[in-house]
């Protein structure tokens, strides 16, 4: 069963064990609560027959878990008189909290509430980074506007380097982020939406390049770093350091943004995800060359938290930004 947190239903429930206590030291957890269904169902028809045939069991089936409920509460609960089940008394005052409490049972492991992204004026909260924003915002927006045009995205930036990190003070719906591994948590979900390779850019006609780029080349050049929380390794350092290899980073910035743009009016390389580099090629005099050592493809990834998984909302987003990246 799912946890109890309505304190009405938990008093309910409390007055229930205490009768199901009356004759013997019992709690909740060591009685199936489905008898309480088939308690409900026979009290309201008085008949067998009727009440095993609304919870869909044969009659002999039904037979037997009324024997296994009435020897748990020692207590005969029905009498047939004239073919009429007679509630006991032990019977009837379980019937007044029942009927409380099994619609207030009902009602919260009832099925996850629809949504309808036509008329809903949901505000979706998430947190990215410049990148993740250029990634998955241009089509996701598009999308949303055809699909559900009330809805809003508010997007934070983000301010923590582990992507998952804002999801818990449950002041966002999602974050966007990236990995150079395969993600794995217990408590948060993820989506990945794209995964790429890393390349290295530079200004056409760089004096250098003339013969292509190799690792002796690639070392002796100035580089721009991208930092979004001022470390001061990335993953190309990271990489280098595994060779014993060291670089010089002659602009470190906090955004991706900018920095194509300083490769092509500057001599610094920039390594950079490949795919935009290849649109930002027909945009800025730049050539793209593959980096000359091994640096693992990220991982784009939505993430949410996995408690939240069957909140219609949630579900629904995720699965329109599976929609659009499929």
């Amino acid at each position: 069963m799912k946890p109890v947190h309505n304190k009405h239903l938990r008093m309910k429930l409390f007055h229930i064990n205490s009768i199901l206590n009356a004759e013997v030291r019992m709690n909740l957890h060591q009685i199936d609560l489905n008898l309480l269904v088939l308690f409900d169902a026979l009290y309201r028809h008085q008949s067998v027959s009727k009440a095993a045939n609304e919870i869909c069991l044969s009659q002999s089936a039904f037979s037997h878990a009324l024997a296994r409920l009435r020897q748990r509460l020692n207590d005969d609960l029905f009498i047939r008189i004239n073919n009429v089940m007679q509630p006991t008394s032990c019977a009837n005052e379980l019937a007044k909290q029942l009927e409380i409490a099994l619609p207030i049972i009902a009602q919260a492991i009832k099925e996850p509430a629809t949504f309808n992204p036509k008329s809903s004026k949901t505000t979706f909260r998430l947190t990215a980074t410049d990148y993740t924003e250029f990634s998955l915002l241009p089509k996701l927006s598009s999308h949303l506007a055809k699909v559900a045009p009330n809805i809003q995205l508010k997007v934070l930036p983000a301010q923590q380097p582990t992507p998952t990190m804002p999801l818990d003070n449950s002041d966002v719906d999602f974050t966007l982020g990236f990995t150079h591994q395969v993600f794995s948590s217990s408590i948060i979900e993820h989506y990945t939406w794209l995964t790429d390779s890393y390349c290295t850019i530079a200004r056409k006609g760089h004096p250098a390049l003339s013969n292509g780029l190799n690792l002796d080349t690639y070392l002796e050049q100035s580089h721009l770093r991208i930092a979004p929380w001022g470390e001061n390794k990335g993953i190309v350092d990271q990489q280098l350091d595994k060779l014993k290899l060291k670089r010089h980073v002659a602009l470190q910035l906090p955004s991706l943004m900018a920095a194509p743009h300083i490769v092509a009016q500057s001599d610094h390389l920039l390594s950079m995800p490949k795919k935009m580099a290849e649109q930002l090629a027909g945009q800025l005099p730049i050539n793209i060359y593959q980096t000359p050592l091994h640096v693992p493809n990220y991982h784009l990834n939505i993430y949410w938290r996995r408690i939240d998984s069957n909140k219609a909302h949630i579900r629904w987003l995720c699965d329109e930004v599976k929609k659009i990246f499929k």
